[in-house]
């Protein structure tokens, strides 16, 4: 539920702030706050920052037990599968899809990042980033987050990375998420749920994946070098149903076996997990959305 808007007319100011105080999206002085930030209630849409994911990847699991990600379970064991620590030291991490990765780097499963990577670089893979009524980049208390998919031809610099700057259309025809009243501190946002449904060409086939009840962190970078990422869980009957009896995937029987025995997420009433968490990090840089698709 998103912060009530606030009306400084000086006949309705009580009224507004006892809401406001009932809502929780008070503002209060600096002195309360830990970090000295001012609280802001999230009143003015308008004042946006959007970013463009210009880099994505599966994260990887380091040292057995290392990885980014967020605790989607509240669980340390689902299913069996142990979770990780992230490098800031927060433990519960679901990454399970991310121990999969070493073994499919040896199969033609390799190539799913190289194809990633070009969608995004040829436009058809927009994700966007868009932080509503974002008083201050390091530190707000109440900022409203939009993902969803950007539409036009990027221009990609000499690095093959999409470069900053650019302004592009919403495309509002493909699925987007939004989450409200969420809190930006010492320059990163984690935010959630969110709701990703990322459309890839993957082995010369098209396919959608879904990433539900997840968690975006995203990092105000240095001179507009975003990075952070997007957990999120699949449910591995739709990785089966996709890979299953295809002759044109030769690694198919291993991705079936490898999604059931990792699978960590949704346990049904036998116990029998039927999602399994995925970790994308990525990179970003400033963008823009042209002011009449507003």
């Amino acid at each position: 539920m998103g912060c009530l808007k606030l009306r400084f007319d000086w006949m309705g100011l009580l009224v507004s702030l006892i809401a406001t105080l009932a809502l929780g999206c008070a503002p209060h002085d600096a002195d309360d706050s830990s970090d000295g930030a001012v609280e802001r209630a999230c009143d003015e849409p308008e004042k946006t920052q959007v970013a463009i994911i210009t880099e994505m990847r599966f994260a990887r699991v380091e040292d057995n037990d290392l990885s980014w990600g967020a605790d989607l379970d509240q669980s340390t064991l689902g299913c069996g599968v142990d979770d990780f620590t992230d490098p800031e030291g927060n433990t519960g991490v679901d990454n399970s899809f991310g121990t999969m990765i070493p073994i499919l780097e040896l199969t033609e499963g390799a190539a799913i990042e190289v194809y990633i990577q070009d969608l995004i670089n040829r436009g058809e893979v927009l994700i966007m980033v868009e932080m509503e009524d974002l008083d201050d980049a390091q530190d707000d208390a109440c900022v409203d987050v939009n993902l969803l998919r950007g539409l036009g031809d990027p221009t990609v610099g000499t690095d093959r990375i999409i470069e900053a700057g650019q302004t592009f259309d919403r495309n509002m025809d493909l699925p987007h998420s939004r989450t409200e009243s969420q809190r930006l501190e010492n320059g990163t946002l984690v935010a959630s749920p969110l709701q990703v449904e990322l459309p890839f060409n993957i082995f010369d086939i098209a396919l959608d994946f879904t990433l539900h009840s997840s968690t975006l962190r995203f990092n105000q970078g240095v001179d507009g070098h975003h990075s952070g990422y997007i957990a999120g869980g699949l449910y591995i009957n739709e990785i089966i149903d996709f890979v299953s009896g295809r002759q044109d995937i030769d690694i198919g029987d291993l991705v079936i076996d490898l999604v059931q025995n990792r699978a960590d997420l949704w346990p049904d009433e036998n116990g029998q997990c039927q999602g399994i968490s995925v970790v994308f990090e990525f990179e970003a840089k400033p963008a823009f959305f042209y002011a009449d698709d507003a």
